[in-house]
């Protein structure tokens, strides 16, 4: 939501390698409306900086994304994605506090990535509860993306940096999905299809589950 410093403080030598692939879901989960398909990108470390400024048509695309959450009505889990998030709950809260997320934010990303399986795959390679990339996992120091533990605390840093990369949540959903360079070229959410529907989700499932 916020500051573009210069193009060249921001790129930092960062490459990206774009990939597409579908959410994992085991069989009797209940799908989430609307394209149920992301966009999964290598990420990389990003060092903390100014957040972004947006540009003059970006407010207007999160008032829109704002308004189409309130409207939302999110139908809930099924029997086995409840039963793993009541495993897993206590672990994705104590990462929450630890790096200072907003309560419940990485519940619901967790939800949106992976309906809490530990062992989802999606077909580009993202594994694990957030769905961390390989090459992401090991710039976090991730050794094994498939233990619940060391993902959520990974899935947990790396959504933490994009907080504080970008300043706000709309923005740093966007990035977790879309990758931080095509925030920082489009000056706020990119117009892709698959990642406005991702940050509207994940956004109407934290706003659920905040009620």
């Amino acid at each position: 939501m916020i500051g573009l410093c210069s193009s060249v403080a921001w790129a930092q030598d960062v490459s990206l390698r774009e990939s597409n692939g579908a959410r994992v879901t085991e069989p009797g989960d209940q799908q989430a409306d609307g394209n149920s398909t992301f966009q999964l990108f290598q990420h990389g470390i990003w060092q903390p900086g100014k957040p972004l400024r947006p540009s003059p048509g970006a407010s207007a695309t999160h008032d829109d994304i704002r308004t189409k959450v309130k409207k939302r009505k999110l139908t809930g889990l099924s029997r086995s994605a409840s039963s793993r998030r009541s495993v897993y709950l206590s672990s994705i809260r104590a990462a929450e506090r630890k790096h200072a997320l907003p309560f419940g934010l990485l519940d619901a990303l967790i939800w949106q990535e992976s309906r809490y399986n530990p062992m989802a795959v999606s077909p580009a390679g993202a594994g694990g509860l957030t769905q961390l990339m390989p090459g992401t996992a090991s710039d976090l120091g991730v050794k094994n993306r498939f233990d619940p533990s060391a993902n959520i605390d990974g899935g947990a840093r790396y959504l933490k940096q994009m907080l504080d990369k970008f300043g706000g949540i709309h923005l740093a959903l966007a990035a977790y999905n879309a990758g931080p360079n095509a925030v920082l070229k489009a000056r706020g959410i990119p117009r892709y299809r698959e990642t406005r529907n991702y940050v509207k989700k994940v956004l109407a499932r934290w706003t659920e589950s905040r009620l």
